[in-house]
């Protein structure tokens, strides 16, 4: 079962993201800023895909799985 502090790491993931791809749209930073950033924002999107994979798995009937 997925916890509510998994649902609250999810749901900071995402709006971690959205402030990356702000700051990255807005090309207020250096090259050496934005690679940071997408450094971050790959590592954050690896396992925000993790916890939905796992939610995904708790929907599967159990023949399915």
């Amino acid at each position: 079962m997925i916890e509510e502090n998994e649902l609250d790491q999810f749901e900071n993931i995402i709006v971690r993201l959205e402030e990356i791809v702000r700051q990255l749209e807005g090309g207020r930073l250096s090259l050496k800023e934005s690679l940071v950033m997408y450094q971050e924002a790959r590592v954050l999107s690896e396992k925000a895909n993790l916890l939905l994979n796992q939610a995904e798995s708790l929907l599967k009937p159990k023949a399915e799985a």
